[in-house]
């Protein structure tokens, strides 16, 4: 009897064993392989956080923003978290927030538009607090902690690009992409917070959340395959709230800067930013309108981050939005 149950239970065994082999065989002949990281020469730059994801540690960096042209950038992080921006010592402060369109990754410290803008408005303090990869929702838990600690801010400024209703939400996409990057600057796998709606529309944050990763991951093609449709079909129903997760972000950063007598702007940098212009105008938030079409003018070349030339844009946009609104003079 154990001699039938034994030979039974190899034959099982080696069944699963063959039709495994036959299934990783045809996947990789379909053109799907192992989980493989992006390979990148960045130094480690950004340290966990619990609660926000990530935040950039203080040092000055050699970014390489294409490993393809070998473009390499100076990247200062002051101890405060911030991009060093110049030596202005005003108390009076500007605080920016947003991805890293707004951190300027791929550019150097002095061809920010935080930079730049700090040329124009000797009077105030520039922070950049921008943070490569962050969301809507990482941008407001980070800007809720500067409130906190900070005084005398008498702008915020919010970065914004279409992609920060994907991260927001955390779709299953943005978690693989981060996951898969994450060798360019990350010490530990990334996690972010992420945000839904009730029906009332009230916002529903909830704690870090990564990208799912299953044993064998690395050596065999169907694994990549399983986490990514677990992912998918697990995050799906988010993509139908996500814009109106982008509103109550704007909303909560607006209402909260309000309450900490600074004026706020939403800087639109990338995206159709019309769609959202009702919602602002009904809630009274800022807008400036300062979007580019990305082309190689405007591109570092071999990536996808805008170069010193499109910060200058920016900076004039933003700088002449600022003077024409009187936003500073209260």
């Amino acid at each position: 009897m154990h001699n039938t149950l034994f030979k039974k239970l190899s034959l099982i065994l080696i069944s699963l064993i063959f039709s495994l082999i036959i299934v990783e065989l045809l996947l990789r002949i379909l053109g799907f392989h192992p989980w493989k990281y992006v390979s990148s020469q960045n130094q480690k730059i950004f340290d966990y956080d619990q609660k926000i994801g990530w935040k950039s540690k203080q040092g000055v960096y050699d970014v390489i923003a294409s490993d393809e042209f070998k473009i390499k950038t100076i990247l200062t992080i002051l101890n405060d978290k911030s991009r060093y921006t110049g030596n202005n010592l005003s108390d009076k402060k500007i605080l920016i927030v947003g991805g890293s369109f707004t951190q300027g990754w791929g550019v150097n410290d002095n061809e920010t538009f935080a930079y730049k803008l700090q040329n124009e408005f000797t009077n105030f303090k520039i922070k950049n607090y921008g943070q490569s990869g962050y969301s809507g929702v990482q941008s407001y838990l980070l800007l809720k902690e500067l409130l906190d600690s900070e005084n005398k801010i008498k702008l915020v400024i919010y970065g914004f690009i279409d992609h920060h209703e994907y991260r927001n939400v955390a779709r299953g996409e943005w978690l693989e992409l981060l996951l898969k990057y994450s060798k360019s600057g990350h010490s530990n796998s990334p996690k972010i917070p992420y945000a839904t709606v009730d029906k009332n529309k009230d916002l529903i944050f909830h704690e870090p959340s990564g990208y799912l990763q299953l044993p064998f991951r690395e050596e065999l093609s169907l694994i990549p395959l399983v986490e990514r449709t677990i992912m998918k079909y697990s995050t799906k129903r988010r993509k139908k709230i996500q814009k109106e997760v982008a509103r109550q972000i704007f909303l909560k950063m607006n209402n909260l800067s309000k309450q900490n007598n600074s004026q706020f702007i939403v800087l639109n940098l990338h995206s159709n930013i019309k769609e959202y212009e009702s919602f602002f105008k009904k809630n009274d938030i800022n807008f400036v309108d300062c979007n580019l079409f990305l082309n190689e003018n405007y591109l570092i070349k071999g990536d996808y981050h805008p170069n010193g030339k499109a910060h200058s844009v920016y900076g004039e946009c933003i700088n002449s939005y600022i003077n024409s609104k009187n936003l500073l003079l209260f």
